[in-house]
């Protein structure tokens, strides 16, 4: 069960995730890896997120992808060198950074924006059950508020991150190989058309 952080840490201190796993066991049969994307040492980028109020909203997504590549690459990597069968990831609610990761998989296989920036949507809808299962006020009037603020939408702030974005040149340059880009590709479009 992932719950909220009772105690500071230096993650809620940079103002990244601020859920903890509890009780988290690993069924038989399955591999439980974790890869982390936040680079939660880095308290200068996540402290400029906050003070401008980007946080939990899709507006971070361009500026997150511009100065993290090889953290994107590495969680990319290692869904590329997962074993046969399905693949879950997930962050601490499953928006988020997760939806940063799903843009990145949608959009190397392809699928237009508008239909990733629809997918994005639909997560900020499927989490309120788990906010509220959890006691955890819903962000979603928080983020509403923060995107009418600047005058955009959660569908315009991924249009605006895809926008001129070639995701195949960004995971070479961040350190995924031409042989695991093929890999991740090959597993996306084969589920796709089995």
């Amino acid at each position: 069960m992932v719950r909220p952080a009772t105690t500071k840490s230096p993650t809620a201190l940079a103002g990244s995730a601020q859920f903890a796993a509890a009780g988290v066991t690993t069924p038989n049969g399955f591999d439980r890896i974790e890869v982390p994307l936040d680079d939660i040492e880095d308290t200068e980028f996540w402290q400029h997120i906050n003070k401008e109020r980007l946080n939990g909203s899709p507006l971070y997504y361009r500026l997150f992808l511009e100065r993290k590549a090889s953290r994107c690459a590495a969680v990319i990597t290692a869904l590329a060198r997962c074993g046969p069968g399905g693949v879950l990831f997930h962050c601490g609610a499953g928006r988020d950074r997760t939806g940063l990761i799903t843009l990145l998989l949608l959009a190397l296989a392809d699928v237009r924006p508008e239909a990733i920036a629809a997918d994005y949507d639909l997560s900020t809808e499927a989490v309120k059950p788990l906010f509220a299962m959890m006691g955890v006020e819903d962000q979603g009037p928080i983020i509403q508020s923060i995107l009418t603020d600047r005058g955009t939408t959660t569908q315009a702030a991924i249009l605006s991150t895809l926008e001129g974005f070639d995701v195949e040149r960004y995971l070479l340059a961040g350190g995924v190989s031409d042989t695991d880009l093929d890999g991740i590709r090959e597993r996306l479009l084969k589920s796709r058309y089995d």
